[in-house]
């Protein structure tokens, strides 16, 4: 077993810190309708594919999530997406985040799971050393069994091109 010294424990626990904020921080700015906030979190050409939805290509388009009239009508109605902690695994300057998002919703007898999914999120660090996303895969955890397949690929690293 090979003893990694202390400067690489520690750049591990600053790593998977910094990943943590970015899956974590999406929910607080898309709520926030802050689309600049958004956008920090990706790539500039990073992807968001929603299984039931589709992709959102490129950080503008991921960014204008926030002005979408169907979006914003749940943050006027009152919704909350969270993520679950993550899982990540680091390989070099990339990684992957696996977790459970969900969209609570307020509805006319109180609060509700509106969305449940299993997300898998890839990472590349950055010059800077800050992480961003380069693509993020949710399934709806509906029955489909695409959603249970990602989450057990939670210990498969990141796919490097």
């Amino acid at each position: 077993m090979k003893m990694e010294s202390i400067e690489q424990r520690l750049q591990a626990l600053e790593d998977r810190a910094a990943i943590q904020q970015v899956v974590c921080g999406y929910g607080y700015a898309v709520d926030g309708l802050n689309a600049a906030a958004v956008g920090s979190f990706y790539m500039a050409d990073g992807v968001y594919a929603v299984g039931d939805i589709g992709r959102m290509e490129g950080r503008e388009t991921i960014e204008a999530i926030t002005r979408d009239p169907g979006h914003r009508a749940y943050v006027a109605a009152g919704c909350a997406h969270i993520s679950t902690s993550p899982y990540v695994v680091i390989d070099g300057d990339h990684a992957v985040a696996t977790c459970h998002t969900m969209v609570n919703m307020h509805g006319e007898n109180g609060f509700f799971i509106g969305r449940l999914s299993a997300s898998r999120i890839e990472l590349a660090r950055q010059a800077d050393g800050s992480w961003k996303i380069s693509l993020r895969q949710n399934w709806m955890l509906d029955g489909n069994p695409a959603g249970s397949h990602l989450l057990g690929r939670l210990n498969e690293g990141p796919i490097q091109s």
